[in-house]
């Protein structure tokens, strides 16, 4: 079973202890009869050091060095230099600061968790024919099960309502906090919980493990498990000049001697601070810490991204390819215009559209069938349906009654020589549908050619034209990428905004690619001196975009969308809201620059430090509490990135956006 582990941080009672036999130390500098307790300080470092030690000697039997091992090394050399009282701050502040530390990041990581917490364990089936209700595993339930949701309880899986009217809240998977309206025909998802007042019955589309709320915490589990080329990069930086300190540090305790005891003395205790100093508690931190609260932030809103390296991606993002249909549009088509050709009938003509449409997928498939039924025509059972085939960026071809049928766009009946045999009248009836910005199709049967034409209308999402218009304003370079004819997709754009020239029009699932391979060459003409300074964003929903998702820099898929686009992508807008596309880019834009601040800080607070101890002004003191407190405020500057409420919806966080866009300006002024 899939598990999200819960972080769990307390201070351990051996460093409560080190801190308060550190502190009677500390009355030792009175001097006098008080110089005696320093000696105190000697049971601060047993109860202190021991964890770090064990931590150090682990690292040290696989050949590597760590902080635990710089630390340990500068607690032994300050023992026999009988600096007792700063050996114990170093035990303690450095166990004090680990103890906070990871009590920050736990809780960033534990929000991240909590945001699949609500899996469902059981649901409440019912019996179809004793009407009875029998509690089951949420994991067995079968697809097609009648399910009682009562009030306050937990939806087991996806569904549609089929009794009963309430409210549900989606705020795990969408990050909207105000309950939604539910009634019969609506679709639930699994994980979601009916805060109404009624009772619903729903009956499962999905098993417990392919819902939302499954494939959300595959996501989560993902998105913990990534590491970005930037936490690497400073990984491998501190495993490298980590054991060059030591071995600078080593030299410094051990050739002075040579040179007299007073020399000997003082490097020793430069070397002791030395090694403090250059402990890159604060740099390692610096970029996990803001990855996990971004993370964060973006998932308490339902947007999920898999790992930091992709919010990096999503802050340098300068030229985004939109897919239309069901990311621009909301994929909701319907049948508007229908005309025959030649003799069959009407009723002939519609009954063969809606048998070759009825196996497909595409939403326009089902808005030609319920077009078709809302005419009085069903799909017909006494024909016969063999070789159902897909022909991607087309249509569809299928043998009906020994004969071959093409359904689809103009492309395809082109390609098949059909379309050039169309009469003109119904050519420029069906060019004059396209000038509205309408999709339009045919269907011709074997030895008949054409036997009719159609165009269904979809419509836009309401966000689309405002969020381009703010992606616009940020300097990022809007594409749209579709398999409509040059005359619809037009339309379209004209609708939300899109200058004609960056209309990609037509387009099969490998021109979608080539777009997008096209975009990322362009993009890296541009930055040869800085590669990959400047990110190439893709979004759709479709199997067909999942070439191209897979091929861009940072790709964005609709929660809505097919299942394959989800898990090609590496950025998921579980509701498909594109307002929260704005929000996520400027998390990224904020992951960055915190990283940067971070990075800066550790290093300029090391840099003031060691100038201390360069001019013999150095001491264990300055160096711990430099250390320590550099840790803390980058663990606290990456920590700002989570939201203040987990209750935030949609219209937050763009105002959140749009207050940070403001922010970078007047920093900038």
């Amino acid at each position: 079973e899939e598990t999200i582990d819960q972080h769990k941080t307390s201070v351990r009672p051996t460093i409560i202890l080190s801190g308060v036999f550190w502190v009677i130390s500390m009355f030792s500098l009175i001097g006098g009869s008080w110089d005696y307790l320093k000696y105190v300080a000697l049971l601060s470092v047993a109860f202190g050091l021991p964890p770090i030690a064990a931590k150090a000697l682990r690292t040290l039997r696989r050949c590597h060095f760590d902080v635990n091992c710089m630390m340990l090394f500068a607690v032994l050399g300050a023992l026999p230099l009988q600096e007792y009282t700063e050996s114990a701050a170093v035990c303690f502040l450095f166990s004090i600061s680990e103890a906070l530390e990871s009590r920050a990041t736990a809780r960033a990581r534990n929000a991240l968790s909590a945001i699949v917490c609500l899996r469902p364990e059981h649901a409440n089936v019912i019996n179809p024919y004793t009407k009875a209700i029998v509690v089951l595993p949420a994991s067995v339930v079968a697809v097609g099960s009648l399910v009682s949701v009562r009030t306050g309880d937990k939806i087991p899986c996806d569904g549609v309502v089929v009794e009963g009217k309430s409210h549900v809240d989606e705020s795990t998977l969408t990050g909207e906090s105000r309950p939604i309206s539910k009634s019969k025909g609506s679709m639930v998802s699994g994980g979601t919980i009916n805060c109404g007042s009624t009772q619903l019955v729903v009956k499962t589309t999905a098993t417990s493990d392919s819902s939302a709320v499954s494939r959300l915490i595959r996501l989560v589990e993902e998105a913990q498990s990534n590491r970005s080329e930037t936490e690497k990069m400073v990984d491998t930086f501190a495993k490298i000049y980590t054991p060059f300190v030591v071995l600078a540090a080593f030299c410094m305790c051990t050739i002075p001697w040579a040179f007299g005891t007073d020399a000997g003395l003082f490097w020793s205790k430069n070397a002791l601070v030395t090694i403090v100093i250059a402990c890159p508690c604060a740099l390692i931190i610096s970029t996990p810490v803001t990855y996990v609260a971004g993370l964060t932030a973006a998932a308490q809103r339902g947007v999920i991204v898999k790992g930091g390296q992709h919010l990096e991606s999503l802050g340098r993002t300068k030229a985004i390819a939109f897919d239309k249909t069901g990311t621009l549009s909301e994929g909701i088509f319907q049948l508007l215009e229908f005309r025959e050709i030649g003799d069959r009938s009407r009723r002939e003509v519609l009954e063969y559209l809606a048998l070759m449409e009825a196996p497909a997928s595409h939403p326009l498939s089902e808005a030609i069938v319920k077009g078709a039924v809302n005419e009085g025509v069903s799909v017909p059972k006494h024909m016969d349906l063999k070789d159902h085939t897909l022909l991607p960026g087309e249509g569809i071809k299928a043998v009906v009654n020994g004969k071959v049928v093409h359904v689809g766009n103009k492309k395809l009946f082109q390609r098949i020589g059909l379309y050039d045999k169309l009469p003109i009248e119904h050519a420029a009836l069906v060019n004059e549908w396209a000038n509205n910005g309408v999709t339009t199709g045919f269907i011709s049967i074997a030895g008949e050619g054409i036997v009719g034409s159609y165009c269904v209308a979809d419509k836009i999402r309401a966000e689309s034209k405002d969020v381009l218009q703010d992606l616009k304003k940020l300097g990022i370079e809007i594409t749209m990428l579709t398999g409509d004819q040059r005359q619809a997709a037009l339309g379209i754009a004209n609708q939300i905004g899109i200058d004609h020239d960056f209309v990609k029009s037509e387009l099969l699932p490998e021109d979608k690619l080539s777009a997008i391979e096209n975009k990322i060459d362009a993009s890296r003409e541009r930055d040869r001196c800085w590669r990959a300074t400047r990110a190439v964003m893709m979004v759709g929903d479709g199997v067909n975009d999942a070439p191209a998702l897979a091929l861009a820099d940072v790709s964005v898929a609709m929660g809505e969308g097919a299942a394959l686009a989800m898990e090609t992508s590496d950025v998921t807008l579980m509701d498909s809201d594109l307002r929260k596309l704005y929000y996520i880019i400027h998390m990224g834009k904020r992951v960055i620059r915190t990283i940067a601040v971070n990075i800066v800080f550790s290093l300029l607070v090391k840099g003031v430090v060691g100038g201390f101890m360069l001019a013999g002004r150095g001491s264990l003191w300055a160096a711990i509490a430099s250390d320590v407190g550099a840790m803390l405020i980058v663990t606290l500057n990456g920590m700002r990135l989570l939201p203040s409420s987990k209750k935030k919806n949609d219209l937050a966080a763009a105002d959140d956006a749009k207050s940070y866009e403001k922010g970078s300006e007047a920093e900038k002024v």
